[in-house]
């Protein structure tokens, strides 16, 4: 019993000067942060990298990876240092990308690595020219790093070029058959190893580089460790995020300016929480500069921040919204000012590939959407959320969509909650006529259905609607084109309620509303 109280006590003191020096080193984070400056950045633009596949030299990298945002809304460029364990530069701590690699699995792969190695034959610290030609143009330069991202996976995206040596030689590091097999090439976080193994890339590239800051993407891919020992080894990653913090601060000190560091997380806490990130003492230590909360697709077009937004109240930190891979301009516009409307500081555009095919487009929507003044009369669609593949149950919320429709008899009415961030009323007064329409696809709809729809408590009448057929491979799609009276629709909270009073008993399965969306059109009154 005495041994037991030794240990006990032992263990009281060690807990106790642990905590102490936690506090001491929040206190310090939260002091470092009050001396660096705000990041104003209206739109913040990630490059995976893959820009390398189209380009043939440095000088062709820097026009159609940096250049391209002069006289934009871009404030800063986020460009993807690597993917899964292989980094696309020329790193003496990890692996760089095709170093070990005879033959490529196929014309993409080929491609990056010849776009890399032609870019390095004019620069081997490439990664410094693109930093110097970013300030140059006026925006910030940021080094992204994927935390755990698993494109090498066999049952997921199926890299093999992307498999480190690292991984080959360490299998008991990785989490294997603990999560979803599309994330089984994931280091587990538990490991120290694991940690440094990330940590000294960073280290390498900020000692290396005079960058303006690191990013840190949890969302890409989101694993960290063992689903079951997640929560409560949620420390284990602070303490790199707090490694890191004090990286920046140290040798931001020693040029005499700071390096920002901004984090990439899940939108709700509950699902950083369930990830192992507790993002709101992340927050609250002062540790980033910038976060960008999402989903790790980021396909999403109406995601709510109100957690992120009341956590960063009030603090000198700046919150992007997200807004993954290139939508049409109209869905664009819609997405950016329902965030700005809900309180974010700025825009964040993830795989954003668009520049490639479309630059017209894609310029369009950067000369607008870091300023909401610029979107409130202009044409939107939004469109809502359709329930994802099981791999991404663990870091995105439960869609709306699809939503089963019952016979009103049997339950209450089958209902859409979403955010409008337009206030129609105010651009009627400001001489702009909004022509609004629901747009909907059903699956397993029958011409005797009786359906009613209310928004806002309202009935919509659907006298004026028109059907719309588009051809698929072995049938047709019937999409609804229902116009509505504008001031109908709030600025804010909308409630949209689908009610059966009929259906065909000869039909088994139920209607379903698949697709969704809202668009509004304005008009100039003469």
């Amino acid at each position: 019993m005495k041994t037991e109280k030794k240990m006990n006590r032992r263990k009281f003191v060690a807990h106790s000067v642990a905590a102490l020096a936690a506090g001491q080193t929040a206190f310090a984070f939260r002091r470092s942060r009050t001396q660096r400056p705000l990041c104003n950045y209206r739109i913040a633009y990630n490059d995976d990298g893959h820009t390398l596949q189209h380009s043939s030299g440095l000088d062709d990298l820097l026009k159609k990876g940096v250049d391209c945002f002069i006289g934009t809304q871009v404030d800063a460029l986020f460009w993807s240092v690597g993917h899964s364990d292989i980094y696309l530069f020329d790193t003496k701590t990890g692996e760089m990308f095709g170093r070990h690699v005879k033959q490529f699995d196929n014309a993409s792969e080929y491609r990056l690595h010849r776009g890399l190695q032609s870019v390095l034959n004019d620069r081997r610290d490439y990664v410094q020219a693109m930093a110097d030609r970013a300030r140059e143009i006026g925006i910030h330069f940021f080094a992204s790093f994927r935390m755990n991202d698993c494109h090498d996976s066999p049952e997921g995206w199926n890299s093999r070029d992307q498999y480190s040596q690292f991984k080959k030689a360490h299998p008991e590091l990785l989490l294997g058959k603990s999560v979803h097999p599309a994330f089984a090439t994931g280091f587990d976080f538990s490991y120290p190893e694991s940690r440094q193994n990330k940590f000294q890339v960073i280290e390498e590239v900020v000692h290396t580089y005079d960058v303006d800051g690191i990013e840190l993407d949890f969302l890409r891919h989101p694993a960290f460790f063992k689903p079951d020992e997640a929560f409560r080894h949620r420390h284990l990653i602070t303490g790199l995020v707090q490694r890191v913090r004090a990286l920046l601060d140290e040798v931001g000190t020693s040029r005499g300016k700071p390096i920002r560091l901004a984090l990439r997380v899940p939108f709700t806490f509950e699902l950083a929480y369930k990830l192992g990130l507790d993002a709101p003492a992340w927050m609250e230590e002062g540790l980033a500069d910038v976060v960008t909360a999402g989903t790790p697709r980021g396909h999403e077009l109406d995601l709510s921040m109100s957690e992120y937004v009341e956590a960063t109240r009030g603090k000198p930190l700046t919150l992007l919204g997200q807004i993954g891979l290139y939508h049409p301009p109209e869905q664009t516009r819609a997405t950016a000012l329902n965030y700005w409307k809900q309180g974010v500081h700025g825009i964040y555009l993830f795989n954003w590939y668009a520049p490639l095919r479309n630059r017209d487009q894609w310029r369009e929507s950067l000369l607008e959407i870091g300023d909401p003044s610029l979107l409130n009369y202009r044409n939107k669609q939004y469109v809502f959320d359709k329930q994802i593949g099981s791999m991404w149950t663990r870091s995105h919320p439960k869609a709306q969509l699809p939503l089963e429709i019952q016979i009103a008899k049997l339950g209450a009415a089958a209902a859409i909650e979403f955010h409008i961030g337009d206030d129609v009323q105010a651009a009627a007064a400001a001489g702009y006529t909004a022509r609004c329409k629901l747009v909907t696809r059903f699956e397993d709809a029958m011409e005797d259905d009786d359906l009613q729809i209310k928004l806002n408590g309202v009935v919509l009448s659907q006298e004026q609607g028109e059907t719309e057929y588009k051809p698929t491979l072995f049938s047709k799609e019937d999409w609804f084109h229902l116009p509505f009276k504008a001031q109908l629709l709030k600025t804010g909270l909308n409630r949209l309620e689908f009610i059966l009073l009929a259906r065909n008993h000869r039909v088994a399965a139920p209607l379903t509303l698949a697709d969704m969306s809202v668009w509004i059109d304005y008009e100039t009154r003469t």
